[in-house]
């Protein structure tokens, strides 16, 4: 049975007219690609068309959240795997195949949640990170696209759409998907079910393991599957996909291995043959550090932001703090490709002066001057 739309927020955003984006497109009855489709502004930038404000009014096709235009899917068991979704019509590359529906808490509820499902053994849990300040959790509402299972190889992925001013959440086609095929998607640390479980989509790159394990709510654990039961796995298992190792934040505000070391610019500068040379890399080493202290300074500022990048991935962090941060980082890493450019260039090829005229010694008749 296919379920209906189930978007449980706490509050709608009411757009302002302003925030409205209008797009430039122009309907012709010759070309039905001209009604909004690709290469209409906002589809680029993954913003629906507002209704009564599209130009193209009626025939405006960039409305599919809004419209529930979902591709046409059935439930059924995947062996091994619980449930699964299964096309039944072909689906074309790029194409939307259906908005992931639950109910829109913030990440504060989604933390005691996931403590709650624990708890009360729930096997499947399904939250996935709406933006920097709330999550989606189709636990116990939701729709069909709870149901599509996770393929380290997947024939379709989710994406963010600002609708009428608010966020959502949608499963588009990666690739052709003809009629009777699984859909699938990559969960990567998007779905949070208590434990690290063993991936069973049987793709031949395979990564062994789903990243269940709800970051930051509970202690790591790893369990198995096996006829649609799961099993505690005793010692935790050998895998290049355990924690990865954290880098140590220097004081600089960068991040370096711990036994990273930098360049002593001033100790270099004794050994390079001219003033001119020696003023480069002194220069270049202030701008440096100057570049490094503004960098610590805006990790200071969205610090916050950072931590839930952290825990949630990267779509979760706002534009304007990954733009402070990009920016900040550039400046650091181009005044470090300077200042190890100069130190080089001058080493390996010194100025060279040119050759002072021999002045004539006294006495020598040849070289007097007439």
């Amino acid at each position: 049975m296919q379920c209906g739309m189930l978007l449980l927020c706490s509050r709608h955003i009411k757009q302002k007219e302003n925030d409205i984006a209008i797009c430039e497109c122009k309907y012709k009855a010759n070309d039905p690609d001209s009604a909004c489709g690709e290469r209409c502004w906002n589809v680029l930038t993954s913003i629906e068309c507002t209704p009564r404000y599209c130009p193209c009014s009626i025939h405006c096709k960039n409305q599919r959240f809004q419209k529930r235009e979902y591709a046409k899917t059935k439930l059924f068991r995947a062996e091994g795997r619980g449930w699964g979704l299964l096309a039944t019509e072909n689906i074309k590359a790029g194409q939307f195949v259906m908005e992931y529906c639950g109910e829109v808490i913030s990440q504060t509820e989604a933390r005691g949640r996931s403590q709650v499902y624990v708890s009360q053994g729930l096997k499947d849990v399904y939250i996935i990170p709406l933006n920097a300040r709330e999550c989606i959790d189709a636990t116990k509402k939701g729709n069909l696209a709870r149901f599509i299972n996770h393929s380290c190889q997947p024939n379709c992925e989710t994406m963010k759409w600002s609708v009428l001013g608010e966020d959502r959440v949608g499963i588009f086609a990666l690739r052709n998907i003809s009629v009777g095929t699984e859909l699938t998607y990559s969960y990567n640390f998007e779905w949070y079910s208590g434990a690290k479980v063993r991936c069973l989509c049987g793709a031949t790159r395979c990564s062994g393991f789903l990243g269940g394990k709800p970051c930051g709510f509970q202690e790591d654990s790893f369990v198995w599957e096996k006829n649609n039961e799961r099993y505690s796995g005793g010692d935790k298992p050998s895998s290049s996909l355990g924690p990865k190792k954290r880098l140590k934040h220097d004081h600089n505000g960068g991040s370096r291995p711990l036994s990273g070391k930098q360049v002593d610019a001033k100790y270099v500068a004794q050994f390079l043959a001219s003033k001119e040379a020696q003023e480069e890399v002194l220069k270049n080493e202030e701008e440096r550090k100057e570049a490094s202290s503004h960098l610590a300074s805006v990790y200071r500022e969205i610090e916050p932001a950072i931590e839930d990048h952290d825990m949630y991935g990267p779509a979760n962090v706002p534009t304007d703090v990954a733009e402070k941060w990009i920016g900040a980082s550039c400046r650091k890493l181009k005044a470090e490709f300077n200042l190890h450019s100069s130190i080089i260039r001058n080493l390996i090829c010194p100025p060279q002066r040119a050759p002072e005229e021999a002045k004539p010694s006294a006495g020598d008749p040849d070289h007097e001057i007439k």
